[in-house]
């Protein structure tokens, strides 16, 4: 492959590229769950019950994780997605944490919805934000849904996590008052239909609540040339998504696609964002420097396997492309920044489905 720098090669000209379908044989339609809802071997020293991981009830197909480049990705689902799912990846989902929360003010979410009484997690990862919801809102039942089972042992008691694919029918008709999405960029083939089975999952009045990063970063204080390593950056993943068809620049397009889905009274949120510590205003110079911290941390997991997969770049290339956009995260005169995009929904109180009204 051509230096790092070099024009990309055109979607059409290169090599089809079609995600692998894991554990095909695997059920989807009934989830699995992993803990154990009378914690029969919880610390009776513990105030109150909480959940046991038994992780002896799981298929090993699932535990058996995929292995790459010395990191590891779930082996359960039906798209390949490019987060691993190891310690330092987990690390960085829970430092990213802490960035949206104060990005939010402390809050969890922005649906107009207090206090949630069933609550539905979707990706939930290490199952920090799932977590932190169970202890905000001890009345509301909180469940988590990831292709891995990653979260820790002891957790509050009105919170669980189970094993399932959104990609997937997750059979979970008007059941909650609250999905919740954060970080789903580039694991979803169509966004209108994953909205659709959120849709679905709701009961009438229900409410959407999702967190999406543009992968397209800016400045400050000059406008980038081509040859800039978050251009080549944006022109990469832009050539990823036409190629893979999991699409990472998604965030500017939520609000159509919810309303394409069906949702109503949609309110999107677009705030622009520093990376890093320059701006002197003492909140924002707080958001930038744990923006920067999670960017850069975080870099790595979020590029290496779709450039390995999708663009089939070699190692070095892969290294030299974060080293040099690690390099401007760090850079204070770049005056780096970008926007997140909250976007929330509800689905209608009085719905027609199936020609009945609900």
């Amino acid at each position: 492959m051509a230096e790092t720098g070099a024009p990309l090669v055109a979607a059409d000209e290169a090599p089809a590229y079609s995600a692998p379908t894991l554990d095909p044989t695997a059920p989807v339609a009934a989830p699995l769950e992993f803990y154990n809802a009378e914690a029969e071997d919880a610390d009776s020293g513990y105030p109150g019950p909480t959940r046991v991981r038994r992780a002896s009830t799981l298929p090993s197909s699932i535990l058996n994780y995929r292995k790459e480049n010395g990191r590891t990705y779930h082996s359960y689902g039906s798209t390949e997605h490019w987060g691993p799912n190891d310690e330092a990846a987990k690390d960085q989902q829970d430092l990213s944490h802490h960035f949206w929360t104060l990005l939010l003010e402390g809050q969890f979410y922005l649906a107009p919805i207090k206090p949630p009484k069933k609550v539905l997690d979707l990706g939930t990862g290490t199952g920090i934000w799932a977590i932190a919801m169970g202890d905000e809102f001890p009345e509301a039942t909180i469940t988590g849904t990831d292709l891995s089972p990653i979260q820790p042992s002891w957790v509050p008691p009105n919170c669980h996590f189970e094993i399932d694919d959104f990609n997937k029918e997750y059979g979970r008709e008007n059941s909650y008052d609250l999905v919740h999405t954060r970080e789903l960029l580039g694991t979803i083939p169509n966004w209108v239909d994953f909205f659709k089975k959120a849709y679905a999952a709701l009961e009438p009045g229900g409410w959407i609540d999702c967190t999406e990063p543009a992968i397209k970063l800016g400045s400050t204080h000059y406008a980038f040339p081509a040859s800039h390593p978050w251009a080549m950056w944006y022109s990469i993943f832009t050539a990823i998504d036409a190629k893979s068809g999991l699409a990472f620049d998604i965030a500017p397009s939520l609000k159509s696609a919810m309303q394409e889905a069906g949702f109503v009274n949609i309110i999107e949120k677009k705030t622009n964002v520093p990376i890093g510590k320059w701006p002197k205003d003492k909140r924002q110079k707080e958001l930038g420097a744990w923006n920067q911290l999670r960017i850069d941390t975080g870099l790595r997991d979020f590029a290496e396997r779709r450039l390995k997969t999708v663009m089939e770049w070699e190692n070095d290339e892969i290294l030299v492309l974060v080293a040099k956009c690690r390099a401007s995260v760090q850079d204070p005169r770049e005056g780096l920044c970008h926007d997140i995009y909250h976007v929330y929904g509800q689905k209608p109180e009085r719905c027609v489905e199936a020609g009945q009204l609900k």
